[in-house]
């Protein structure tokens, strides 16, 4: 039986207790008992809402949680023994499994619009289609989710949208946006890693000076973090 249907059910049996009740009571403290129980069923109404409404995010974290797994699944390539199946829980290639996880992440996008885990599907969605080599469809669901006012995906899903105007050759925009976000040092983002973005996009469209102006920035203003060994890599290669 759906939710939705036992939360109605549960309304009417406590409608039907509640009548039962009233019949009860004397002519004389009907009025008194009738707005009590009017408000017992509010209560209970507002009560039965909050339980199905946790119910529908338990759902949606466990439709979430399954697609998560998809996409960290093992990649095992098909076995050319005769007669040999695909192993569960393994797919026999990046791209197979990009497309399985991306079809569990749209079907949670589907079946809970607006909600945390539609937000969440959404962005790991798009970096299955930007994995899959569509771009621009990536691109559009990264302008979704950094238009949502999401604390935890909205910032991460603008440095996907520069990722993806890269991809297809949106070099001037990519540049512009990732320079915007690492100018903004009280944000959510890692400065460093946003640069690294950065300087990617100018070597992408072939400003070696602004690429290497921008990993020299990694070194110098973050020479501890994670990023500061990648960018004296690239600045090794650039020279």
């Amino acid at each position: 039986m759906k939710s939705k249907e036992r939360h109605h059910l549960k309304q009417n049996e406590f409608a039907e207790t509640t009548r039962r009740a009233v019949d009860t009571v004397k002519d004389n403290q009907k009025q008194i008992v009738l707005g009590a129980v009017a408000a017992l069923i509010v209560v209970g109404g507002l009560s039965g809402f909050l339980m199905f409404r946790k119910s529908r995010a338990n759902e949606a974290g466990a439709r979430l949680g399954t697609a998560m797994a998809i996409a960290q699944s093992v990649i095992s390539p098909a076995s050319t023994l005769p007669g040999a199946t695909q192993p569960p829980g393994t797919y026999p290639s990046e791209s197979a499994r990009s497309e399985a996880a991306l079809k569990a992440f749209q079907e949670v996008i589907a079946a809970y619009p607006g909600s945390p885990a539609a937000i969440s599907a959404k962005y790991e969605a798009a970096g299955e289609l930007l994995d899959l080599g569509r771009p621009s469809e990536a691109e559009k669901l990264f302008e979704e989710v950094a238009a949502s006012n999401s604390d935890l995906y909205s910032a991460v899903a603008r440095m996907g949208v520069a990722q993806s105007k890269v991809a297809t050759g949106q070099y001037d925009d990519a540049v512009k946006l990732l320079t915007d976000l690492s100018a903004n040092r009280d944000g959510a983002l890692p400065i460093d890693g946003v640069l690294i973005q950065l300087a990617q996009a100018y070597a992408k469209a072939g400003k070696t000076k602004d690429a290497r102006a921008a990993y020299q920035r990694v070194v110098d203003e973050f020479s501890d973090s994670s990023y500061a060994f990648e960018a004296r890599q690239q600045l090794a290669a650039l020279n």
